[in-house]
């Protein structure tokens, strides 16, 4: 069995070998020993950003399966996008299917209700090929109320799927009441009792979590505050409105890893409380550990999302294979491949608006 110092420096002979050839990008919540040899380490809109104008051959996307096969839309024709782990992160908690979203779309409309859906990254690219087919767009957690501004200048009407929690969180923001949307009942075919719920909303939400920051609680935010006296907490924007009213701050991944950097930079708290994954959060407090002190909001197993998370013998495995020209790229499938491209250009073409 190699050990990680041996795997490391196969990853770096073989990273120079193969040069331009390929980039490696990773997401934020990745492993230490994985994010230094990445090219490009973001969050999901600053990683399909990066994709979509990449010039090498090969693009290895260490994250979830859902963001690879995004940016695996984003590729050129010549391009081949892999994953080292082929799997979808556990995180996602009531994922709607495409059929669903069909029957909602088109019982929507039977009723005169035109609504503009809108797709959170982390689904499927059947989804997002719904929401292309229907003039909507994807968003990411770190652009979702510039994406929600952008779709009500095209409709009175949003659709958004499936995260309830980042959508509440991100209308509030707006200074949207809560009589402006409604958080579905649905069952396995779509609507649930549609004659008893209140669709003629601005914005209608599917009701998805995030399983990691849907697990918050007030009590917990009271807690920390009891036993850490002028602590600061932030949480990720996936946890439900009532934790994040509670929270000093919230928002994406990326903001959350700034706020940690202000915290250290400045000074301002010895004591930093973090709400979301634990690889994360565990990274922020070695890196700061010298001048601030971080903990997680909950540390219990739950919180850490390893499904995805990319083991350093995972990556030499894609390297490897590339270098012997057996790659197991992803392959979308061609059957609304263009319509889910469409999804995802719309999002990147009004991020690049003025």
């Amino acid at each position: 069995m190699q050990d990680l110092k041996e795997i490391e420096a196969k990853i770096a002979a073989l990273k120079e070998r193969l040069g331009p050839r390929v980039r490696i990008v990773g997401h934020h919540y990745q492993r230490d020993d994985v994010v230094r040899f990445c090219d490009h380490v973001g969050d999901s809109l600053q990683l399909i950003q990066r994709v979509a104008g990449m010039e090498a051959e090969y693009i290895i996307f260490c994250g979830v399966s859902f963001m690879g096969e995004t940016a695996a839309l984003m590729a050129r024709d010549d391009q081949k996008v892999l994953v080292p782990v082929r799997q979808s992160s556990s995180r996602i908690v009531g994922m709607p299917t495409a059929a669903q979203i069909n029957s909602v779309l088109s019982e929507l409309r039977a009723r005169g209700l035109d609504f503009l859906p809108m797709v959170y990254v982390n689904s499927t690219n059947e989804l997002k090929a719904v929401c292309g087919k229907n003039g909507g767009a994807m968003c990411t957690s770190s652009n979702l109320r510039r994406m929600l501004q952008w779709a009500f200048r095209r409709s009175q009407h949003v659709l958004f799927l499936p995260d309830r929690n980042l959508a509440r969180n991100t209308a509030l923001q707006m200074g949207m009441s809560e009589d402006q949307w409604h958080v579905l009942d649905v069952d396995g075919n779509g609507m649930l009792n549609p004659d008893a719920q209140p669709l003629n909303r601005h914005l209608l939400i599917w009701p998805g979590c995030c399983g990691i920051h849907e697990a918050y609680t007030p009590h917990m935010i009271n807690e920390m505050r009891y036993a850490h006296n002028g602590c600061r907490i932030t949480v990720h924007s996936e946890a439900s409105p009532e934790v994040v009213a509670l929270a000093d701050a919230a928002g994406p991944t990326s903001f959350l890893i700034q706020d940690a950097q202000e915290a250290a930079r400045s000074g301002r708290t010895s004591m930093l409380v973090i709400g979301t994954e634990l690889n994360l959060v565990n990274r922020l407090r070695l890196k700061y550990r010298n001048s601030c002190t971080i903990i997680p909001l909950l540390d219990d197993p739950s919180q850490r999302d390893d499904t995805a998370i990319v083991q350093p013998a995972d990556l030499l495995a894609a390297l490897e294979s590339i270098e012997s020209g057996t790659p197991a790229a992803i392959e979308p499938p061609a059957e609304g491949k263009s319509n889910a491209a469409r999804c995802v250009l719309r999002m990147l073409d009004a991020c690049g608006e003025a």
